[in-house]
């Protein structure tokens, strides 16, 4: 299932469109998702990532930088009209649920997207379980910069993580890459590990 584009309310707020894309709940046999797990509100929550911490509403969050380079509001209007105003923002994605683990019991897929003004749009995969009835970080997947390397699609197959991740290139540019490079991440020893002999490229799915 292909992951559908960020909300154009935030897409306004860059410079250009691209990156990462959103995905539907999916729940693969087998495996049981706890209560708590799939009783959260993934879509309006706190998230720490890095060294910044985001409260989404409805998936969402928009900040900006003051002329002075300030962290502040999303909806911050300098006095002076002329004055340029960074705006970014940053998104997640419906989960994608599945025993990626290999314990029986389902984990959360979450994609996040990150902008701090410009063209960049920087993303990831964290995978939450739960601990003491809380959700946590276990593992997180790598993503990139839409054409360079930025997600596409993910999914849970056979415990495996399928991650299409698309790929521009020499003829492409950022916003229009031509290839998707297919990855199979397994659990193994406490993290996420490729398996790189199993990645094929395929071209990109004309729309």
């Amino acid at each position: 299932m292909k992951l559908a584009l960020i909300s154009s309310t935030l897409l306004t707020l860059a410079a250009c469109g691209g990156g990462a894309r959103s995905t539907a709940v999916a729940n693969t046999g087998g495996a049981t998702a706890p209560a708590g797990l799939r009783a959260i509100d993934w879509a309006n929550r706190t998230y720490e990532v890095g060294e910044g911490s985001f409260t989404v509403v409805n998936g969402e969050a928009a900040f900006a930088f003051d002329e002075d380079g300030n962290e502040v509001a999303g909806d911050y209007q300098p006095t002076d009209p002329d004055a340029f105003v960074e705006r970014g923002y940053f998104t997640v994605q419906p989960p994608v649920f599945g025993d990626v683990t290999g314990d029986g019991v389902e984990e959360a897929l979450i994609v996040s997207v990150y902008n701090g003004g410009g063209t960049g749009q920087f993303d990831g995969v964290d995978a939450y379980g739960l601990r003491d009835g809380q959700p946590v970080v276990i593992g997180h997947l790598p993503g990139g910069d839409r054409g360079d390397g930025g997600l596409y699609d993910i999914k849970v197959e056979g415990g495996a993580v399928v991650v299409e991740r698309m790929m521009s290139g020499p003829e492409d540019g950022a916003c229009c890459p031509s290839k998707l490079q297919v990855e199979r991440w397994a659990w193994q020893g406490g993290a996420f590990v490729e398996d790189e002999a199993a990645r094929t490229m395929i071209d990109m799915p004309k729309e």
